[in-house]
């Protein structure tokens, strides 16, 4: 039986053989209470009796009155009605009874032998016949209480034996209580006692050391369930112990392993263990304990060092504390550990060992020392790769930013200090020419010039493939240029590079600092400001950076900005000015010419915009919306029936460098299905500037899907015979330059001959620009040139004014002009 159900029995026991003791006990103690009722009532009876006799003497003797005499017999029938209820059981209370008759008949003869007698006379003498009845009273009442005494001890001895009778029960009912519980606890401790020593011992030997031990289990009590337990943790012990041996030396042997110093302090600091790269660092210093620092004091250690890293090892010691302490759970510190023959750097870990919950008892850490001198070196190298140029070890950029930055930290703000940008010219041309080999060796050349010329604390550094940025720091405010100019002397002096000597060329700007103090990247801004000036002044070689180059720089940011809303607000729209045959005036062409209309300003030219459009990239998704606009304008006029005419769109040299212009154009014909041969693509001069491999690809295919290639502004830039032989222009316009004053230079009359015979002889029209009178009309029908445009003919026209005029079939000039001096648009 389990021992639960058995107390449980047991205590249940207990509980009903109490109720039933205590019952017992209050059904005795009513007994007990009745008894003694009883027992009062016949001393009270008794007393009545004694009370009654004593009364029946005095009544005879004092000649009573009737009434008394009366009260006497209601007396006398209570005693006996009293009486009455013990006499079944006692005979001593029927003789009572009877002799409560006898002295009643006795008195009552005594009064009638007197009746005579009056009440209030009283007798000093009895006669004979009444001391005879007196003494028969007497008698009886003596006889009475002797029966009375007789019940009463009767009673007396029933009480008693009742009393002993209860309180044998009672005291045999307890001792049945006290039998079973002592039979229940008694058997509770045996089935609990046993087991209990065996686990006890077990317990002992266990903690002894001793894991073989097992309690003997019988039964199927708790303690069996218990002891078969104990003995399965103690089966489980034994293989979590070869477990937990096995993890701690897999343990020891993964942190002897690891790259690190590993040593393990208690909570003063002292060092308990280490591992095998900590033995083994002192033995390679030079320790031959194997137990190296085991025993000594780390924070000691660390306060007692000098040299150098002194003051690191103070701010270890000090970290520590704080981890010891409880305050932080780690910290971590990088020192150098260099040696005489090569670097060595370490990065030292302590973190605090975990307590359990609620413990306030206070543990060591954990300190362990990784080797990070591969890092440190690889962040040397990758700084230098960050912060200088890799070819010719200047400062790059970053570097030159960081170098000038701590300058002025170490040697403060130098308002007569200037920061130059120097430039190389056609740099590109040198590398096209000899290759970029011999142009790095130029680059590296020439930076060397440059460390060789200037002083020691002057910063120089490279910022991109042709532009070196000096900081001179002493330099006299009030002559840079002559400083600048010397500068550019280094750089003039030829350079001979295998069996070419090269000879180069600079622009450049410069920014004085003055007493406003800026950053370093505010000055490269300021000089790259100045610089973009300069290449806008073809004559001017170095110009200075001015408050105002910064406004127009802004102003460009906004207008590049305000471009691009343009071009996604749809804010563009296409003017047309029309190309004529000079000999009949009809319109055979146009060209479709951007305009801007500006939410604010209005209408904006060409002028205004592209050059900021190239600048900032937009030229590009700019010309493709051209290309698309127009290409959609021809659409509408072929679904109108209209006369088609050729539709010339000017193509910029950006779109060709993306590499994706023909399918560009293949789209745009297909989207709004329109026959290649309508599309001219106007390219200017400068395209030749960017001739590549790719460009004359794009050129190719274009000529290849149908489309015409017009070459503009012809005899301006770049051009060469060769290049026209190559490329398959199929019209060549001549640039306004030469049509405006032909009239006026007989040169520019034989230019314009020249450039119609080359036409002639490539088999390519030619378009003349800028007409704007009929004198210059008819010299360009003399020298042959049979197709142009101007502002003789028609300005450029919005679309529904030049759709009106193909749908008149109108002939130009459509009225006689009389102002030629109108300045023409190119678009």
């Amino acid at each position: 039986m389990k021992l639960s159900r058995l107390s449980l029995l047991s205590i249940c026991g207990c509980l009903l053989g109490l109720m039933l003791l205590i019952g017992v006990g209050l059904h005795s103690l009513g007994q007990m209470q009745a008894k003694q009722g009883e027992i009062h009532q016949l001393i009270a009876t008794q007393a009545r009796i004694t009370a009654f006799t004593s009364g029946s003497g005095a009544l005879l003797h004092n000649r009573a009155d009737p009434t008394l005499w009366d009260a006497f017999q209601v007396e006398a029938e209570s005693i006996q009605q009293d009486l009455s209820a013990m006499a079944e059981e006692q005979p001593g209370a029927r003789r009572a009874m009877r002799h409560i008759d006898y002295l009643m008949d006795a008195l009552e003869t005594a009064y009638h032998i007197n009746a005579a007698a009056t009440a209030e006379t009283v007798i000093p003498h009895l006669d004979q016949r009444s001391r005879i009845v007196m003494n028969q009273i007497a008698g009886y009442g003596i006889a009475l209480n002797s029966s009375l005494t007789e019940v009463v001890s009767q009673r007396q001895e029933n009480i008693a034996r009742d009393a002993n009778r209860v309180a044998a029960g009672f005291a045999g009912a307890a001792a049945m209580f006290s039998l079973f519980c002592v039979v229940a606890f008694g058997l509770i401790y045996k089935r609990v006692i046993g087991p209990l020593r065996a686990l006890s011992r077990a317990t002992r030997q266990v903690e002894s050391g001793d894991h073989d031990v097992r309690v003997p289990v019988s039964g199927s009590d708790e303690f069996a369930d218990l002891s078969r337990t104990f003995n399965r943790m103690l089966g489980r012990q034994e293989g979590m112990v070869e477990t937990l041996s096995s993890a701690l030396a897999t343990r020891r042997a993964l942190i002897d392993s690891l790259p690190a110093h590993i040593a393990l302090l208690d909570s003063d600091g002292n060092i308990l263990e280490v591992n095998d790269q900590w033995r083994h660092y002192g033995t390679i210093n030079g320790n031959r304990d194997n137990a190296f620092g085991v025993g000594r004091n780390y924070l000691t250690i660390c306060q007692q060092a000098d040299g150098e890293s002194a003051e690191t090892a103070f701010d270890t010691a000090e970290g520590l504390k704080a981890v010891l302490k409880g305050e932080r759970e780690s910290f971590t510190q990088e020192y150098p550990c260099h040696s005489p023959d090569q670097p060595c750097w370490f990065r030292m870990m302590a973190s605090r060992l975990a307590t359990g919950a609620g413990s306030d008892q206070r543990l060591g850490a954990v300190v362990m020392h990784v080797d990070i001198t591969e890092r440190k070196l690889a962040e040397q190298e990758l700084k230098q790769l960050a912060y200088r140029d890799p070819l010719t070890g200047l400062a790059n950029r970053m570097g030159f930013i960081d170098a000038f930055s701590r300058y002025i930290v170490q040697h403060g703000w130098r308002p007569q200090g200037i920061i130059a940008l120097l430039d190389i010219r056609e740099m590109r041309n040198i590398n096209d020419a000899h290759g970029y080999e011999t142009g790095d060796q130029l680059l590296i050349t020439l930076a060397r010039r440059l460390e060789k010329y200037l002083c020691h604390n002057t910063l120089i550094g490279r910022l991109s493939g042709d532009q070196f940025t000096l900081f001179l720091p002493n330099d006299d405010a009030s002559r840079p240029h002559a400083r600048l100019e010397e500068l550019d002397d280094i750089f003039h002096r030829p350079v001979r590079i295998m069996e070419f000597d090269i000879e180069v060329s600079t622009r450049g700007s410069y920014t004085r600092l003055g007493e406003h103090e800026r950053s370093a990247e505010t000055l490269l801004h300021e000089v790259e400001i100045a610089l973009h000036e300069t290449r806008l002044r073809p004559g001017s070689t170095f110009h200075p950076y001015e408050p105002e180059l910064s406004l127009a720089a802004q102003r460009r940011v906004i207008l590049t900005r305000e471009l691009r809303t343009a071009l996604a607000e749809d804010q563009f729209e296409l003017h047309y000015q029309p190309k004529v045959d000079l000999t009949t005036g009809e319109v055979i062409a146009c060209e479709a010419l951007i305009r801007w209309m500006h939410p604010e300003r209005g209408m904006q030219m060409p002028g205004q915009f592209i050059g900021v459009a190239e600048q900032s990239q937009l030229i590009a998704p700019i010309g493709n919306w051209v290309l698309f606009e127009a290409c959609r304008h021809l659409s509408e006029w072929q679904e109108a029936k209209l006369d088609l005419v050729r539709v010339s769109v000017n193509v910029s040299v950006d779109q060709f460098r993306l590499g994706d212009f023909t399918q560009t154009v293949r789209e745009a014909l297909e989207t709004h299905a329109i026959d290649p041969t309508s599309l001219t693509l106007e390219i200017t001069e400068s395209v030749f500037s960017a001739e590549s491999g790719m460009l004359r690809q794009q050129i190719d295919e274009l000529h290849a899907l149908g489309v015409r290639l017009s070459l503009d502004d012809f005899g301006t830039g770049y051009s060469s015979l060769l290049y026209l032989q190559q490329y398959p222009f199929d019209e060549i316009k001549i640039d306004m330059g030469f049509v405006r004053n032909i009239l006026d230079e007989p040169l520019n009359r034989n230019i314009v001959s020249m450039i119609l015979g080359i036409s002639q002889v490539l088999g390519a029209d030619t378009v003349a620009e800028g007409i704007e009178n009929a004198a210059v009309r008819d010299v360009l029908l003399e020298l042959g040139c049979r197709i142009g445009q101007g502002y003789y003919y028609s300005m450029p026209l919005e679309v529904e004014d030049f759709r009106w005029l193909l749908e008149k079939h109108t002939r130009l000039p459509m009225t006689p002009v009389t102002s030629p001096g109108v300045p023409h648009d190119n678009g």
